[in-house]
């Protein structure tokens, strides 16, 4: 079983960990995508935000490119105890129950996946509803629409109003 959130925003990590909220998002029509992931810690103080754009066929594919990258960056500072939520339930119930084989287009992200979260002391795959993950939210749908990569420890001056409190 899954935890999920009784709470309808963002809430801090316990004391010691690092909390990703990611999210991806994908256009059938268009091909347009974007995904983001936005590192926070207990202090309720957002560390590092990210909004990315690659080349990927589904919304899913997206997202575990989000959940990829928040992986990557969380390794390479040498952080020992991660929560990364999602509103991506399958994804998070397969991660959660150590499930990692893709499709032919996400195998090799999940695989990474399964290795960057093994390099953990503790690594949660925890579902969380949309609300809770707004800041990331806008994030990828800014990406998407504008296409760029971008990485920030300070947010973008037009992302702010959605900060405060939410990440």
């Amino acid at each position: 079983m899954v935890p999920i959130s009784i709470s309808d925003k963002w809430m801090p990590p316990p004391t010691g960990w690092i909390k990703c909220n990611t999210y991806g998002d994908y256009d059938d029509i268009s091909g347009n995508n974007g995904a983001s992931f936005v590192m926070g810690d207990f202090t309720n103080t957002a560390s590092f935000r990210a909004s990315i754009v690659f080349q990927v066929e589904s919304p899913e594919e997206a997202e575990a490119r989000a959940i990829w990258e928040a992986l990557q960056k969380v390794v390479e500072k040498k952080l020992t105890h991660l929560i990364i939520e999602s509103d991506a339930q399958s994804l998070i119930n397969q991660f959660s129950a150590s499930v990692f084989d893709g499709n032919s287009r996400t195998n090799a992200i999940f695989k990474d996946i399964q290795f960057f979260s093994s390099k953990f002391v503790a690594c949660l795959f925890i579902f969380q509803p949309h609300t809770c993950n707004f800041v990331a939210h806008e994030l990828a749908l800014w990406a998407k629409t504008n296409n760029p990569t971008m990485y920030r420890y300070v947010p973008p001056i037009w992302l702010m109003p959605f900060v405060d409190g939410d990440h």
